[in-house]
């Protein structure tokens, strides 16, 4: 794990160290735009300019592997199974192709979220990590560079039914109890993580991972998705795909424990366990960073400054769409959802 100052790794003793323990890393320990930060309603910007984020609805080729760091989801991209890409929003009409999915999760009663709003912190954050393809080459390329990498902040909090996509990754995560272990995804649609508001909040930051570069454009959403109590510690029947030095793709069917907390940082049963949870960094300085949003309702509107709003029209969402983009819809119902929205 790599919380508040625990372990990363075997060399390494935590986020505190990693700009002073290795030189690659210093931007961790010198920036001044560092992620993740607590987002609080009174430094939010309405910006009425910031659009709905698009992200392509498609399948995707990828895998889930226990990096020892934590579980991450790998996207393949070719010409017969293309990447899912990202447009609008903050992104400034460029257009961005989702490299990876990082998971932080929790233990226990500790949340595992990165972000946390006004001081709460979120039982799971999903990240879903995208590289600016119209500048640069690759994923690696774009992370150090200026307008590099869109990183969109799922937040996930208890709830009576569980995201039908989170299910599937929820699932397959229990092939991928040790470091190393890795489980092929079948037909993953990245845009069914993302819930149903177009509400966004934005600012510039950085990786929360070695080397922390200030490349990142991130993207958290106003409204969570859910996961049942059941569903992250109940026994279930799942048929995985492992891939390590050991087995390489052999198929399995057994009755495994869906539990993200379960996931070990050790690479077998022999060595002493340690807990891949929580995997966060710690809440880092806003300074003099803004935070821009398109929730027009947390901006008291004052007399003698009255914002004129272009009109915003919505693709219905009762039918199914041939459209190949995800557009988050704005309209909801109230009764169900406002209750859970992040930002009231």
């Amino acid at each position: 794990m790599y919380v508040d100052g625990t372990s990363f790794g075997p060399l390494f003793t935590g986020p505190q160290n990693w700009g002073l323990l290795f030189k690659p890393w210093m931007m961790c320990h010198n920036g001044k735009m560092q992620s993740p930060i607590d987002i609080t309603p009174d430094r939010l910007l309405f910006d009425p300019n910031m659009r709905p984020i698009y992200v392509d609805r498609i399948s995707v080729m990828s895998e889930m592997v226990n990096t020892g760091q934590m579980p991450r989801i790998r996207i393949g991209n070719s010409l017969n199974k293309p990447s899912a890409n990202l447009t609008g929003g903050p992104l400034h009409g460029y257009k961005y192709r989702i490299q990876r999915i990082d998971i932080h999760v929790g233990r226990g009663d500790i949340n595992g979220s990165e972000h946390t709003i006004d001081g709460r912190r979120f039982p799971i954050e999903i990240q879903l990590l995208a590289y600016n393809i119209d500048l640069y080459n690759d994923f690696t390329s774009a992370s150090h560079s200026p307008h590099g990498i869109a990183a969109i902040s799922v937040l996930v909090d208890y709830g009576d039914k569980t995201n039908e996509e989170l299910l599937k990754l929820t699932m397959a995560s229990a092939g991928i109890m040790y470091k190393g272990q890795r489980v092929e995804l079948i037909e993953l649609e990245p845009w069914r993580l993302l819930p149903y508001t177009r509400n966004i909040v934005s600012y510039e930051g950085s990786m929360t991972s070695p080397g922390c570069h200030e490349t990142v454009t991130w993207i958290i959403i106003n409204q969570p998705i859910h996961i049942t109590s059941e569903d992250v510690s109940e026994t279930v029947e799942t048929k995985i795909k492992l891939s390590n030095v050991e087995d390489q793709k052999k198929s399995v069917d057994k009755l495994q424990m869906a539990k993200w907390g379960t996931i070990m940082q050790t690479t077998n049963k022999s060595e002493e366990p340690q807990f891949l949870a929580p995997n966060r960094r710690a809440v880092q300085e806003l300074r003099s960073r803004l935070i821009r949003t398109n929730i027009r309702h947390l901006i008291k509107e004052k007399n003698e400054c009255k914002i004129a709003l272009p009109k915003v029209t919505y693709r219905s969402n009762n039918k199914q769409s041939s459209e190949s983009r995800h557009e988050m819809p704005q309209v909801y119902s109230k009764k169900a959802d406002d209750n859970n929205l992040i930002f009231l």
